[in-house]
């Protein structure tokens, strides 16, 4: 004589469950958490004038990646380049290197534009040679000769600099850009110091001459 009451109390035990259940698992299935914003291209060099389409890649905490060009903030660190809204370079005053920087909520991720010369003929490095005893500092500049102008221009933080003796000589990247003769270096050593400048598909080359004493 029960067996009518038990089914409508059946069913309301089996709804509640369900709705128990489905509450339950909105608990994990919680949207993922961005960790880390990858930014390219890097370390391009554009002239002025010219554009750069930068990209933006999420890396989620699931393991998941994610375009997010057109979700992120997009921002220039100098003046030399600017960025629109959608991630798009424009070279203005070269020369120069600004960190491009892509941000979303607290995560930001970061690459490098140079902002190169047009019309450049050559490049000089100064000084051509030096004579410098272990432990001793050189300071180095560049500068690049270019077309329909008396002066040249100063590249020296938007060349590239090599050094022959990558394990007893180094550079600090700063403007002169001092190159440290360390203790392994021996007396009678020659190091020869390579600075380079790339406009479009030429690059252009000067070297010094370094002896140890």
């Amino acid at each position: 004589m029960f067996t009518g009451r038990k089914l409508p109390l059946t069913l309301a035990f089996v709804v509640l469950v369900a709705l128990a259940f489905g509450a339950s698992c909105k608990g994990f299935f919680v949207d993922p958490v961005l960790t880390t914003i990858g930014v390219g291209p890097t370390g391009q060099n554009i002239q002025k004038d010219d554009t750069l389409q930068m990209s933006a890649r999420g890396t989620y905490d699931d393991g998941s990646i994610k375009n997010i060009t057109n979700s992120v903030v997009w921002s220039s660190s100098d003046p030399s380049a600017t960025i629109t809204k959608s991630g798009l370079v424009k070279a203005v005053t070269p020369p120069g290197t600004s960190t491009i920087s892509a941000s979303l909520d607290t995560i930001t991720g970061t690459a490098t534009v140079n902002i190169v010369l047009t019309g450049v003929t050559a490049i000089t490095v100064d000084p051509k040679t030096a004579n410098p005893k272990v432990g001793d500092t050189v300071p180095f500049t560049c500068a690049a000769t270019v077309s329909g102008q008396s002066q040249q221009v100063d590249i020296t933080d938007v060349a590239t600099w090599v050094t022959s003796d990558t394990t007893n000589t180094t550079f600090d990247g700063g403007n002169p850009n001092i190159l440290t003769i360390d203790s392994g270096a021996t007396h009678g050593e020659v190091v020869t110091v390579t600075v380079s400048y790339t406009v479009g598909t030429v690059t252009f080359k000067d070297t010094s001459t370094v002896t140890v004493q």
